[in-house]
């Protein structure tokens, strides 16, 4: 009959002398006696670890674990431990080391294995970190520094945590560039390096002061990291000497017109930028005494004064190849400078730099050369920044006459040049107040103008005409065709759950920026407006930069020439069932590269949806020499109505919303934007693929060297080139308190003659399959490739998560299985609103799935296909 030990309860077997757990006597007819260590008690058999190393009781099996880690590790993994358990008569600890296999983590398992352990010599781990304080002295602003901080375990088993940087922007961890939070185990002791980001520092009086906290199983620790920045004062002019912005402001007062020289030079914003300080100013500085005035109002040291534009509008005329040139002027009736700047979002129309006058200043307009599109009317605005950033956003219309080009025999046809897919041509922009128009000129027959019109009635009744008579029946799909090939187990139209696009794309002119909208929503702040994916509409605040053998150029941006204009897909016979567009660009200075950008709406593999875009960028050397070559795509990410909504990244704990940069080894498969954290109604979810992409023809794209996420480079107004600051998302800059975007870089490197290159993303819409239950909520979601023999990731999504919380993935369907190193169970590695793990599973056939995945009572599943081929039929 088992026995109940009466100190600890636990139950013993029958023939049982002394309590398994904790050494006490049980009591029986003609027993007594006291407690025996059960650490002390011999084995009937020792266990011996591969060194040779002898165990005659768990006191020396704890012992010889602790010692030889690794070897006692694998002894774990491979079950010799759990067996020799089981021939003592300890199932209890048995269980526990078949448990500890199953752990993600191996040492951690080892650890929890030797906590179970009945022995007396193993202390708990306890954490110590020396020293408390650290002082580095002085540094200048820019200047790099690393120290290693040490980190013992005072007690025994395995210690295990992570060290944070808390609200220091200057402080980082780990290897390589660092992070602001670094995971640690260890059983003795550990060096993590620390390092200064000298390009954060900011000067003062006053040392700056970073804390690093440290959280682990072994105890809690902060470590406080001084470093003393001086000011650099101002070096010369009557601003000379000058420690603080104010003490700048002060002199300023005093002699103006002498000091508008250096605001409007930039000596004092490089002055603010070598103290490491934020220039208060962030459009370009103004001259004269308006460049005074902008410093004192970005401070805060005097009220702006109200403005006012001398035109609402403007409309010129001109025939093609005239100079044109208009003149705003922005003033006010106070006794204040004025100052302003002003940009335009056409090429054809350049804004020169406005001069200021006292009240107002003038700023004016050119247009160089009328672009050859007679009978056109070309549209533009112009958007003014003045005191106090007052905005006014002027349009302006260009009516271009139908008078022949000199040399000309003909007028020239206008090209033909969507802008925009899925959406009714952009209204008309509001005329309001006086209307300046530039001299008339004689212009042919009126009816002329309806030439081109008449022209393409009779073209678009031709090609219905063909389409009526070229049917077969209802076989053909209707809605947009896409020509993806069909089958069971290839991407085929009855897996579409409707053929209707979800997203919009829109094309800055002739710059050719895209931006991404969703036609089945609105913006929640302006109902009028579609809900955007990037924060402008036609992607103004994105670009794409090719870096040539050192030279920086934004894509169809000067010196480069175009090659080919946007042309929508129909225009190529060979992808007339498609929907897309594409756009070619040539180099500069002789170089010959040829870069074309192609932009096309594909359905979600597993949404089953229009509600991606497929962006792919071709890059050829067609010289007869070598180029050195690299491009960066920067996508101003937007969602509902936040600027700043923090990503999901596979494989990364918690939310990102600082900054992060990532190479090519750690890329994931995908990274995801939540607009609401509540999983039962996350809102949009937008979702950035970065692998397992495969192109038509089968062409598997070249990876992605480099992922950054950070802060929207404002104090660039976007015009980044290759690189720049990378500053946090919750770090305020002029458009918004937090702000977001994403780089994407492919490799520089050198490019031998005819050699091509092909790069690509997608970015669109996911879902999250999400359920509650229980204390906790999952959801989850998948990224990557689902054709046979790819690898894709699977993302659990834990609300209200706990460390350590683990978190099980069950039996895989036959033709899926886990990537190499990863376990069906896995652990949090945060506590806080939304933890995470992720598995990542490799397809070895083809067919349905369902995943489920179960955490502290509460289950949730995921239901996607394989396939032989992707949405190209590969």
């Amino acid at each position: 009959m088992a026995q109940t030990c009466s100190k600890c309860r636990r139950v013993n077997p029958p023939e049982a002398v002394y309590c398994y757990h904790d050494g006490m006597f049980l009591a029986g007819p003609g027993r007594d006696g006291g407690p025996v260590s059960a650490g002390a008690r011999p084995f009937p058999s020792q266990f011996v670890f591969p060194s040779g190393r002898s165990c005659h009781n768990f006191n020396e099996l704890a012992l010889a674990c602790q010692q030889d880690w690794q070897a006692a590790r694998e002894l774990l993994e491979q079950g010799y431990l759990e067996k020799f358990l089981a021939r003592l008569g300890r199932p209890d600890l048995a269980l526990a080391a078949r448990e500890a296999t199953r752990f993600p983590d191996r040492d951690r398992g080892l650890d929890q294995f030797l906590a179970r352990l009945p022995c007396t010599v193993l202390r708990p781990p306890a954490l110590q970190v020396e020293p408390r304080e650290i002082n580095l002295g002085q540094m200048p602003v820019g200047q790099d520094r690393r120290f290693d901080l040490h980190l013992d375990n005072a007690g025994n088993r395995l210690l295990y945590g992570t060290i944070t940087v808390e609200d220091c922007s200057w402080l980082s961890i780990g290897e390589g560039p660092g992070a602001p939070q670094k995971l640690f185990q260890f059983t003795d002791q550990c060096i993590i390096p620390i390092h200064i980001l000298g390009r954060r520092l900011r000067a003062g009086s006053k040392p700056l002061e970073g804390r690093l906290m440290i959280e682990s199983n072994g105890g809690s620790a902060s470590v406080v990291v001084r470093v003393a920045v001086p000011v650099k004062p101002f070096p010369d002019g009557v601003l000379a000497g000058a420690a603080s912005p104010r003490q700048l402001a002060e002199k300023a007062r005093q002699q103006p017109r002498e000091a508008a020289a250096l605001f409007e030079s930039g000596a004092v914003a490089r002055w603010y930028r070598d103290n490491g300080w934020t220039y208060p100013v962030q459009t370009p500085a103004s001259s004269g005494l308006g460049a005074v005035q902008q410093f004192f109002e970005a401070l805060g040291l005097t009220p702006p004064p109200k403005v006012d534009i001398s035109e609402h509008a403007v409309a010129l005329e001109g025939r093609p190849g005239d100079r044109l040139r208009h003149v705003l002027e922005v003033r006010t009736q106070e006794k204040r400078p004025v100052w302003a700047h002003a940009v335009s979002d056409q090429p054809w129309l350049e804004v020169g730099r406005a001069q200021p006058n006292g009240r107002s200043a003038t700023i004016p307009l050119v247009v160089p050369s009328v672009p050859a599109r007679p009978g056109e009317t070309l549209r533009a605005r112009v958007i003014v920044t003045a005191n106090g950033n007052q905005r006014f956003v002027v349009p302006v219309t260009l009516t271009i006459g139908a008078g022949l080009i000199p040399g000309a025999q003909e007028p020239l046809a206008p090209p033909i040049t969507p802008t925009s897919a899925f959406a009714p041509p952009a209204p008309e922009l509001p005329v309001e107040g006086p209307i300046i128009r530039t001299p008339t000129y004689r212009r042919g027959p009126r009816f002329i103008h309806a030439v081109p019109l008449i022209l393409l009635f009779i073209v678009l009744g031709g090609i219905m005409l063909w389409d009526l008579l070229s049917q077969k029946g209802d076989d053909q799909p209707a809605g947009p065709p896409v020509a993806y090939a069909g089958g069971d187990a290839v991407f085929s139209w009855t897996d579409l759950i409707d053929r209707e696009p979800r997203l919009g794309v829109s094309f800055h002119d002739e710059r050719l920026r895209f931006g991404v909208v969703m036609l089945k929503e609105r913006d929640p702040n302006v109902p009028d407006m579609k809900k955007r994916l990037t924060y402008e509409e036609r992607g103004l605040t994105n670009n794409t930069c090719i870096k040539i053998d050192g030279h920086e150029n934004l894509f169809w941006e000067k010196p480069g020439k175009p090659v080919r204009r946007l042309t929508p897909f129909e225009k190529f016979p060979d992808l007339k069932n498609r929907i897309g567009w594409t756009a070619t660009w040539e180099s500069g200075n002789n170089q010959k590269i040829h870069v074309t950008q192609t932009v096309e709406l594909v359905p979600g593999e597993q949404t089953r949806l229009f509600d991606t875009c497929l962006i792919r960028y071709t890059v050829e050397n067609r010289d007869t020499v070598p180029h050195t070559v690299g491009l960066r795509v920067m996508l101003d990410t937007f969602i509902g109505a936040n600027d700043g909504v923090p990503f999901v990244i596979p494989g990364q704990p918690g939310l990102m919303d600082t900054w992060i940069k990532l190479d090519s080894k750690d890329i994931p498969d995908y990274i995801q934007a939540v607009e609401h954290p509540d999983l039962k109604n996350p809102g949009t979810v937008a979702h950035l693929g970065l692998r397992g992409i495969v192109l038509p023809g089968g062409v598997e794209p070249e990876p992605i060297a480099e992922l950054v996420i950070c802060r929207w480079p404002a104090e660039y107004a976007g015009q980044v080139r290759w690189e720049w600051e990378y500053r946090s998302i919750r770090e305020p800059n002029a458009r918004r308190e937090k702000d977001s975007c994403v780089a994407l870089y492919w490799a520089y490197r050198t490019m031998s003659p005819k050699e091509k290159r092909e790069m690509a993303f997608t970015y669109g819409l996911n879902t999250i399959a999400a359920g509650t239950g229980g204390d906790f909520k999952l959801g989850l979601t998948a990224g990557g490739s689902f054709r046979k023999g790819g690898e894709f990731t699977l993302t659990c999504y834990v609300r209200n998560s706990q460390r350590g919380q683990v978190v099980t993935l069950g039996p895989l369907p036959p033709h899926l299985e886990l990537v190499k190193d990863e376990t069906l169970e896995k652990a949090v590695d945060s506590d806080g609103d939304r933890g995470q793990v992720s598995w990542r599973i490799r397809s070895t056939g083809v067919g349905p799935f369902k995943l489920e995945v179960s955490s502290g009572g509460t289950s949730q599943t995921y239901e996607g296909q394989i396939r032989t081929g992707g949405i190209f039929g590969q």
